[in-house]
């Protein structure tokens, strides 16, 4: 069993994790600036990390199966939990450590995230609600006879009848 490059991998997971929340709250201040420019380069910089993080993702259960190779594991697909159950306790106490670190760390991921996306919406808002004031409202076309051409047939006796 090589916990060694489970542990690695989670490490590299868990700094992909950090700048990627580092990167978060970079957009959540250049989304309240509204500085577009910054906030691109921020979005292209996620990217990388999502690239780097799925490449890692791959790893870890690659390294998953080497831990377990040769025991049973509980679902279809072998998790963190199972690895514990099958190292030593050391290792064990490692690999929950950092488990535990990437789970605060994605949660707090998570939080921003959400955050960034309502004051996305708010900023659409805004501007949607900005747009509406400026932009004239446009008469619906209608095709039948105008106001003007109905209020002059309120007489009492209508010779079109």
């Amino acid at each position: 069993m090589n916990t060694t490059t489970l542990l690695t991998t989670l490490q590299q997971q868990l700094k992909e994790y950090t700048e990627l929340y580092d990167l978060s709250v970079a957009k959540t201040d250049m989304i309240k600036k509204n500085d577009i420019a910054n906030l691109n380069e921020i979005i292209n910089k996620e990217a990388k990390c999502l690239l780097s993080i799925d490449v890692l993702e791959k790893n870890r259960i690659e390294a998953v199966y080497s831990v377990l190779s040769g025991h049973e594991w509980s679902g279809d697909i072998p998790t963190l939990s199972d690895c514990l159950k099958v190292v030593t306790k050391e290792e064990a106490m490692k690999l929950q450590s950092i488990q535990s670190e990437l789970v605060i760390k994605i949660e707090e991921l998570k939080e921003r995230n959400y955050l960034n996306q309502e004051l996305i919406y708010q900023s659409m808002q805004f501007v949607s609600m900005s747009l509406s004031m400026v932009k004239p409202k446009q008469t619906a076309p209608n095709y039948g006879p105008s106001a003007k051409q109905i209020q002059k047939k309120d007489i009492l006796f209508d010779s079109q009848v």
